[in-house]
């Protein structure tokens, strides 16, 4: 490609016959200032060019490290919630097992209780019997110390009676 100097400076060979050498070297300025211009756009143009190529490649990295981000915040959500799913298997699992256990230990000791409750009653049962043949004996025996304490008196009143007539 011939640069806009290179056209200024262009000579060409004189004849007779020939081009207008001032009418020549006018063209030649004005295509050399078209393509000094042109020249100048391409430049800026190259220039601007690298910028949109620099922040394409931003760009392009951006998105790359969003859908990377992206990703991988699917996959720990996918992985939280696999996790969160069997701890809550493990959690429930667990809490059954509890449950079965505490209702098995309150069956047992609801029957413990039970047995003490009779064992209690059999022997509240025979404490009420004893105590009663005892009391029945206790009366029995006031009775007869009564009888005795008014025999005393009988003899009195006999010998009273006796003395008296």
């Amino acid at each position: 490609m011939l640069s806009p100097i290179e056209i200024k400076k262009q000579e060409f060979s004189k004849t007779l016959r020939g081009y207008d050498p001032d009418e020549v070297r006018n063209f030649l300025e004005s295509i050399s200032l078209e393509l000094e211009k042109i020249s100048e756009d391409n430049r800026a143009q190259q220039i601007e060019l690298e910028k949109l190529k620099a922040e394409l490649s931003t760009y392009s990295r951006m998105e790359k490290n969003m859908n990377d981000a992206m990703v991988s915040a699917e996959k720990a959500l996918s992985n939280a919630r696999s996790e969160s799913e069997r701890e809550s298997d493990l959690l429930r699992r667990e809490a059954k097992i509890e449950a079965e256990n505490i209702l098995r230990d309150a069956l047992n000791r609801a029957d413990e209780i039970g047995q003490e409750i009779q064992s209690l009653e059999t022997r509240r049962n025979s404490f009420v019997r004893k105590w009663k043949h005892m009391l029945s004996s206790e009366i029995e025996m006031l009775c007869l110390l009564e009888e005795i304490d008014t025999i005393p008196d009988q003899f009195d009143a006999e010998q009273e009676h006796t003395n008296a007539k």
